[in-house]
């Protein structure tokens, strides 16, 4: 009676789950359904939604929300904001384009290099004589990059603009370090390879500061050239409001020319209700948000011929998770892309800082086999440097931004000890091995002076084979390649000129270029890693996550902790940009 009542029970829970997963499932196919276009269709972008290269895949926990809550979601991919604006523009049935809220970044999500593509298309999207419009609370250099190209930009009467240059604070923990007894010992190559920096030193060296000098003006200089040209003012104006004024309140910002109009939300509102047929002091529901419309294109999934486009965005590291920039992963998409007699041409979409350099050339080794049978286009993203760059180099072509950071060819070893913490705390390690380098990644002890002499050694032979790999991939001089090495960071606009980059242009561009170097008229985008569908997620996922608040400072100190926690090389020998560059 007892194993009755108790597998009756376990029967009954399981049908519940069962039924609940069903009434989910219906739920949420309904809400992914696209919804038809009417006339007089309001197009909106929502800045405030970070764009990323590749859609995450959404967790359980963020799948029952959205669906219970009737929430978006919280992502949106920088293809599908591109593609939808460019065809809204042709599309009768859009009215205009309405964009709100501020740049929102989160990891490499909303670069300056994505920004410059959307930038791109919505100017293409304004060139078909359809309006621009938008309400902005207020404005930092970010958002008036992208917006600038309104026709009418409408700033908040409180609201401030932001314009006060480009800054990226780097911390220093040297001297925490010897507080707590931690130790670290490093071996690198070349002068500006300063990823280990501040795990050594209490302050920035010369040449750092100087490669973070150039590569921030370089930065600047291109939002200060795109703002000049939609706004019609002298790039020297533009200058003069970062050195002496920085930020300026709303009726300023109209003075310089800098918006359109100054007010609150009902002036633009107006407009809107013009543009989408609404009747005055109603919601505006006639919008579609630009996932939501290209949502509804119709992709040509009947064309034999495919187009593949594999993402590497993020740390790379080794190992197979398909959540991460892994090896053995995207050497597996690349050799699924070689071997897959329909893919005739092959966009690898860069946005990393680089990472393992075991696994960087993992998948190195893949993109040579590629490019031997067809056409590989590299498109990089905000930043495609060291171990980015090394995976990049044997592209028939590569495309960079002006905005994007590149380059970092350099390569370097960290190693943490605790020896002096343990012992203060009153522990005492002792060891017993059959060599003396038995424990030589040991965390208890520091390495020998052979040690690291013979860990210089690897990492030297590595430097070289990175040296010897952009020369031949990129059909540069060895001498030139190590000469603009050395570990240093460049702009795309400068990595053209030294010859690391083919062209200047986004994503789009490298597809285009890919399609016609295999010949392609009618082919359809196929994106390995194109995020399931909404059931499909639930499915794969059943755990919950706990979203922690965080402060700036915990943040900040969380990332350097991950960072150091991503150092996952089984040799600790490390293709990676100097720690992530936050620029505001």
């Amino acid at each position: 009676s007892f194993l009755k009542t108790v597998f009756a029970s376990f029967t009954g829970m399981i049908l519940v789950l069962l039924l609940l997963a069903v009434l989910i499932g219906v739920m949420l196919t309904a809400k992914e359904t696209p919804q038809p276009i009417e006339d007089k269709t309001l197009l909106t972008l929502n800045l405030g939604v970070p764009i990323v290269d590749r859609q995450p895949r959404q967790k359980f926990a963020s799948v029952i929300r959205g669906a219970l809550q009737d929430r978006k979601s919280d992502r949106q991919s920088l293809r599908a904001v591109v593609t939808a604006l460019r065809k809204a523009a042709k599309d009768d049935r859009i009215s205009g384009l309405y964009i709100k809220g501020n740049v929102v970044r989160d990891g490499y999500a909303s670069g300056w290099a994505a920004l410059k593509e959307v930038r791109k298309a919505i100017e293409a999207f304004k060139a078909s004589g359809k309006p621009v419009i938008t309400w902005q609370e207020g404005l930092d250099e970010a958002t008036l990059y992208v917006v600038s190209t309104a026709d009418r930009l409408v700033l908040n009467p409180l609201g401030l603009l932001e314009f006060n240059g480009f800054a990226s604070e780097v911390p220093y923990f040297r001297s925490a370090f010897e507080k707590y007894g931690i130790d670290v010992q490093v071996s690198r190559v070349g002068k500006y390879k300063s990823a280990v920096e501040p795990f050594l030193l209490d302050h920035m060296s010369e040449e750092n500061r100087e490669q973070l000098d150039t590569l921030l003006n370089d930065l600047f200089d291109e939002v200060v050239a795109a703002v000049a040209k939609s706004r019609n003012l002298p790039v020297s104006s533009l200058h003069e409001l970062a050195q002496k004024e920085a930020v300026v309140e709303a009726d300023q910002a109209l003075k310089r020319g800098l918006v359109t109009a100054v007010g609150y939300y009902d002036v633009v509102r107006e407009k809107l209700e013009a543009l989408t047929g609404t009747e005055a002091g109603k919601a505006i529901e006639n919008q579609k948000s630009v996932s939501d419309y290209f949502a509804t294109l119709t992709k040509d999934d009947k064309a034999k011929d495919k187009l593949a486009v594999i993402y590497a965005e993020g740390d790379i590291i080794s190992g197979s998770d398909k959540d991460q920039v892994s090896g053995d992963y995207i050497a597996s998409l690349l050799r699924k892309a070689r071997t897959d007699d329909d893919v005739k041409a092959v966009v690898l979409r860069v946005n990393s800082p680089g990472g393992s350099a075991s696994a960087s050339d993992i998948i190195q080794r893949e993109t040579i086999l590629l490019a031997k049978k067809k056409p590989l286009v590299i498109s990089m993203g905000a930043v495609a440097a060291s171990g980015g760059y090394w995976i990049s180099a044997y592209g028939d072509e590569i495309y960079a931004e002006p905005n994007t950071i590149t380059g970092s060819i350099g390569v370097f070893g960290l190693f943490l000890n605790v020896q002096k913490l343990v012992n203060e705390l009153g522990v005492k390690v002792e060891v017993a091995r059959t060599a003396p380098a038995a424990d030589v990644f040991s965390l208890f002890r520091p390495k020998t002076p052979q040690e690291m002499a013979i860990i210089q050694k690897f990492i030297d032979h590595i430097y070289a084979e990175f040296l010897d790999k952009v020369a031949e991939g990129r059909k540069l001089d060895r001498a030139a390649v190590h000469e603009i090495a050395q570990g240093r960071v460049w702009s795309g606009k400068r990595a053209l000129e030294l010859g690391l980059v083919d062209k200047l242009g986004g994503l789009e561009d490298a597809m285009a270029s890919a399609a016609k170097r295999a010949n392609l008229d009618s082919y359809a985008v196929e994106e390995y890693q194109k995020e399931g569908t909404l059931l499909e997620e639930l499915m794969k996922e059943m755990g919950m996550e706990v979203q922690l608040r965080q402060n700036p400072l915990v943040d900040t100190t969380w990332k350097q902790v991950q960072y150091l926690l991503s150092l996952t090389d089984a040799k600790g020998i490390y293709a990676r940009m100097p720690y992530d560059l936050i620029i505001h």
